[in-house]
């Protein structure tokens, strides 16, 4: 459902991470959604098994990459 209305900006194994940075989107006026938040239950010994996923509708997608490269500076 999500997934065809939604482009994926980023993705992360730290689910933390991953809601910061959705935060931080919607904090700059961007539509920003976590997927996968609660299905990232971990593998015995290897940590999590899904990442969480941060995705915007497709019109931002560009927009979102921007701001998540910058802050990653």
């Amino acid at each position: 459902m999500a997934d065809k209305n939604f482009t994926e900006v980023f993705s992360s194994q730290i689910g933390a991470e991953a809601h910061i940075i959705q935060q931080m989107l919607v904090a700059e006026g961007l539509e920003a959604l976590l997927l996968d938040e609660y299905a990232s239950g971990s593998v015995a010994g290897f940590g999590p098994a899904i990442p969480v996923r941060v995705v915007v509708p497709p019109s931002q997608a560009d927009a979102a990459r921007a701001f998540i490269k910058e802050a990653e500076k």
